[in-house]
C-alpha cells in the first residue's frame, strides 16, 4: 500500500449514510451530551477497557476505571470548517474545557472519573492544548477505525475527499489523554480564563 493510499483510502461515499446512522446510534449508546451551545463538543462516560496507562503527571488508569470521553459535534464542525474555522474552533474548544471543569469540579471527588481519553485522527489540535497523545497498536481493529473515521473527515469537512490529502504524514487516530487534575488545574472553576476565551 502506497503512502498517499493509506492516508487518502476511507469508506466508498455510497456507504455514508449507513455510517451517520451509527454515528448517530452511538451517540444515543454512551448518552453523549453537549457542553454548551454553539460548542463543539459532547462528552459521555465509559470504562477503561484497556492495559493500565501512567500519565505524565503520575495519574494511573486503571482497567474499569471511569474515564469521561469527548466527542466532536460534526455538524457544528462542518459549519465552522466554511468561514474562519480554526481560530473559532479553538474558542469554542476551550469553552467546552472549562464547562466541563466545571461539571467535574462539582462532583464528588470519589465518584469523578480519572481522566478523559478519546481517538481521533484531529489530534495535532489536542496536542496544541496540551493534552497527552500517544501512538496506538496498528491492530485490525484500530485501522479500521482509521478508515472509518476519514469517511467522517471527508463527508464533514468543507473540501470533502480534497481535505484529506493535505499536510504531511498519515491520518491516523492517536490516543489523546489529558488527566482530571490537570483538566481541573487548566480549566477549572478558580483558573483565570484563557484570553481566547470570549467572556
Amino acid at each position: 500500500m502506497s503512502s498517499d493510499k493509506g492516508r487518502t483510502s476511507a469508506p466508498p461515499i455510497r456507504l455514508e449514510r449507513l455510517f451517520a446512522w451509527i454515528e448517530k446510534k452511538d451517540r444515543q449508546r454512551y448518552g453523549i451530551r453537549p457542553l454548551t451551545a454553539g460548542g463543539v463538543g459532547g462528552w459521555g462516560f465509559i470504562r477503561h477497557h484497556g492495559p493500565e496507562v501512567t500519565l505524565r503527571d503520575g495519574t494511573r488508569v486503571r482497567p474499569g476505571d471511569p474515564v469521561i470521553a469527548p466527542h466532536v459535534t460534526n455538524d457544528a464542525m462542518a459549519e465552522l470548517t466554511r468561514s474562519g474555522w480554526q481560530s473559532e474552533i479553538i474558542r469554542r474548544g476551550l469553552a467546552d474545557l472549562r464547562e466541563l471543569a466545571a461539571v467535574v469540579a462539582a462532583m464528588d471527588p470519589a465518584d469523578r472519573p480519572v481522566a478523559l481519553w478519546g481517538a481521533t485522527i484531529l489530534w495535532p489540535f489536542a496536542k496544541r492544548e496540551g493534552w497527552e497523545v500517544r501512538e496506538r497498536p496498528r491492530t485490525l481493529r484500530v485501522r479500521m477505525e482509521d478508515w472509518y473515521l476519514r469517511g467522517v473527515l471527508r463527508r464533514w469537512a468543507k473540501e470533502g475527499g480534497r481535505r484529506m490529502r493535505r499536510g504531511r504524514g498519515q491520518l491516523r487516530t492517536r490516543d489523546c489523554w489529558l488527566s482530571t487534575t490537570e483538566l481541573l488545574t487548566r480549566f477549572g472553576p478558580e483558573t483565570p480564563p484563557d484570553p481566547r476565551i470570549a467572556r
